[in-house]
């Protein structure tokens, strides 16, 4: 019997699978991620009252300011490339208002070609520029055509097919001959008015590098990609883009308040966190020996077990997680442990004497697991001045100082009513 030949890792098999395929359709979520990114920046720029719409007017628009369009290619802006020639199409349209505009932009990824006549636009008068398209689009319009002498020959549909093909202008010919057109001329000036040309822009893992550095320096390291990564997901929404995809400076404002008010360096509110992920992390087998669980077994919580390991491990990470960022959180830290342990000391001590009397096992047990559940529901004290610290990292703490075995014996945190 042969062996069975291993199995190509899925990721291998995705990799060859859509380098396969010509339906693809990556690079476009690309570009539109990178549309997007390049509006969360205009937003930052934006000032009370006003507003930025997405693809209504054109890629990225304030109105009466800029109109932008966001090209993301790795070739180079040549002298024909449609991304030139096309763009100011689109800015020819007869329903589109330039005059509103003080600048329409092309924004690109690409660097001119190392020929390109375009290199120079920005600093070229409305004139200039449009003598230089000119000068473009003349390019190749009197090449010579060849003539046959005498009658032509009789020939097949298909070759006087072929024949009229080849005398019909390129698609980048007939591009600029529309953008040229004498009908289209004042327009096209009120287009070349404004016209800036923004060339070898960073690509997309670039721009975030950036977009990073310049607006996330308050942000903490470990938050940075889900802060981006919820901006981005609140300018796709689908509330947004089903009424006309406008931003308004105040529901632009609000999101950022939201999202530093969580991931900042020295946030106010606690970082609200799905736990889900944590799960697959707790082993019960693994977690059974540890003398926090331990003290929740001689209870009887078993039931409780899974709940208080998740919550532990939750506590750990947040903290974990704040110390390498770099927040200053030690002696904070350290106050909220002491005082958890010493207001704990004191609410056992309490309940202890509330079974004075109690004899039974069973009974014992059961009003320590009363006792258990009550320090679980407890208002929680907020974390680092934290407004809304989680209740399940509360508890975590509980769990954190259950685990440790203090040389005095007297100073150990206990659920168990009795001695």
């Amino acid at each position: 019997m042969q062996p069975t030949p291993p199995m190509t890792p899925p990721s291998e098999q995705l990799q060859t699978d859509t380098q396969a395929l010509p339906v693809d359709a990556t690079l476009l979520f690309v570009a539109l991620q990178y549309q997007l990114l390049v509006a969360v920046e205009q937003c930052h720029d934006l000032m009370p009252g006003e507003c930025l719409w997405i693809e209504a007017m054109g890629d990225v628009t304030v109105p009466g300011k800029t109109q932008i369009e966001v090209k993301h290619y790795h070739d180079r802006l040549t002298d024909s490339h449609q991304n030139f020639w096309n763009t100011i199409r689109n800015w020819l349209h007869e329903r589109f208002d330039r005059s509103s505009y003080k600048s329409l932009v092309l924004l690109t990824t690409q660097e001119f070609g190392a020929k390109s006549r375009l290199k120079d636009w920005n600093i070229l008068t409305a004139v200039q520029r449009l003598e230089r398209m000119q000068e473009i689009g003349s390019d190749g319009a009197d090449a010579p055509q060849t003539q046959m002498e005498g009658p032509s020959e009789p020939q097949d549909e298909a070759i006087q097919a072929a024949e009229a093909m080849a005398r019909k202008p390129s698609k980048a010919r007939a591009l600029q001959q529309e953008v040229l057109a004498p009908e289209s001329r004042a327009a096209l000036m009120e287009v070349l008015e404004r016209m800036l040309i923004i060339p070898g822009e960073d690509a997309l893992p670039e721009r975030i590098d950036s977009y990073k550095t310049r607006y996330l320096k308050a942000i903490r390291p470990s938050l940075q990609q889900q802060y981006l990564d919820d901006l981005l997901g609140f300018m796709f929404s689908t509330e947004l883009v089903l009424n006309g995809w406008k931003i308004t400076y105040e529901a632009f404002t609000a999101k950022l308040t939201a999202l530093n008010s969580s991931c900042m360096k020295h946030p106010a509110e606690f970082p609200l966190r799905d736990l889900r992920p944590l799960e697959e992390k707790v082993d019960l087998d693994e977690i059974r020996p540890m003398l926090f669980a331990r003290k929740i077994l001689e209870i009887e919580g078993e039931k409780y077990l899974k709940h208080a390991a998740l919550h532990r491990l939750f506590a750990q990470d947040t903290i974990s997680g704040l110390l390498k960022d770099q927040i200053p959180i030690k002696l904070s830290l350290d106050l909220y442990l002491h005082n958890h342990r010493s207001n704990h000391f004191v609410e056992r001590e309490a309940a202890i004497l509330d079974c004075d009397g109690l004899q039974d096992e069973a009974a014992l047990k059961k009003a320590s697991l009363r006792f258990y559940l009550a320090r679980l529901k407890a208002s929680t004290e907020p974390f680092c001045a934290m407004a809304n610290t989680m209740p399940e990292f509360r508890n975590g703490i509980y769990h954190m100082l259950a685990d440790e075995n203090p040389k005095n014996k007297d100073e150990e945190f206990h659920w168990k009513l009795w001695e």
